[in-house]
């Protein structure tokens, strides 16, 4: 499953890079509000890993909110990261081709590991390897992804609008466990 997952991943990013950008829109207010989730207080040069950092828009909010922050973004789509950075006009952003389950970086390297809207694409087993390497690379995670509606007419059609450009993998996976957690199903 995991060769099927990869070339599979890697080819729906590599088509929708192009579109990308546009369709995450919607979000930019929600990257900004993660961006000040970043606690600065203990130190005065903070490392931040963005995680499945896509064409770099949440790396770019971190760099955005303090320039002060170094920001590393990861990605396995080369074809995400070519945007990222022609996009990039950070001296403090750098972004890095790697599997977010195998990441090259030091234990406890980074200060925060963020992944937003990301989680929901990956299968049960991928998305727990992947947080287990955000634990062993930072010392405090954030995860942003899809909040789910409690009225069911609501979450049905965010469910349904989310799947017209959401990838086959992890989403309706996603949603189950999220239901289950919420509503205890």
């Amino acid at each position: 499953m995991d060769k099927d997952y990869y070339q599979y991943i890697r080819g729906w990013f590599g088509k929708w890079a192009p579109f990308y950008n546009f369709i995450a829109l919607p979000l930019t207010g929600i990257r900004n509000k993660v961006a000040d989730l970043v606690d600065e207080e203990y130190k005065n040069k903070i490392k931040i890993l963005d995680v499945c950092t896509g064409t770099g828009t949440q790396a770019f909010a971190f760099a955005f909110a303090k320039s002060g922050y170094e920001v590393v973004g990861l990605d396995m789509s080369k074809e995400m990261l070519k945007i990222a950075e022609k996009k990039n006009k950070y001296e403090n952003v750098r972004f890095v081709v790697a599997d977010a389950t195998k990441m090259p970086f030091e234990p406890d390297y980074f200060d925060f590991a963020c992944i937003s809207f990301g989680l929901h694409d990956m299968p049960h087993e991928v998305r727990h390897r992947v947080l287990d390497e955000m634990r062993r690379v930072s010392e405090k995670i954030i995860a942003v992804d899809y909040h789910i509606p409690k009225n069911r007419l609501h979450r049905w059609l965010h469910v349904s609008f989310t799947s017209l450009y959401e990838s086959k993998y992890g989403l309706v996976d996603f949603v189950e466990i999220l239901l289950c957690e919420r509503f205890g199903k």
